[in-house]
């Protein structure tokens, strides 16, 4: 019984620290599937807990990449708040993303937006 109880107690400890690792992305400026009547002129993410932004590129659907206003920053934080350097014609882009965790985990992700 001591060792069903052990083992109990050690599974619930490691979902939990589990669940308690993993990072979101909880909000986006413009939001993802969002229609704009004007071209955002700056992109902003935010997270469920602190994360190092490592790479973020923004794409139109003919695949070509758009130049923003990022670099890798060491500093761990919630919100990100990054420039468009170039006014966007209509068209679809996505806006790819990847950062690290605290747990040092690698989490990735994408959303899209329209320009009307």
């Amino acid at each position: 019984m001591k060792n069903l109880l052990k083992l109990v107690f050690i599974t619930a400890f490691f979902f939990s620290a589990w669940a308690n690792a993993h990072v979101d992305l909880t909000a986006s400026t413009p939001e993802d599937g969002a229609t704009l009547s004007e071209a955002p002129t700056e992109i902003a993410m935010s997270f469920s807990d602190e994360v190092r932004l490592a790479n973020v590129m923004l794409h139109s659907d003919d695949g070509k990449m758009h130049p923003i206003d990022f670099s890798m920053n060491m500093t761990p934080k919630t919100s990100y708040d990054i420039a468009v350097k170039n006014d966007l014609s209509a068209g679809g882009y996505t806006v790819y993303w990847t950062a690290m965790g605290g747990d040092s985990h690698k989490i990735s992700g994408d959303f899209s937006f329209t320009v009307k």
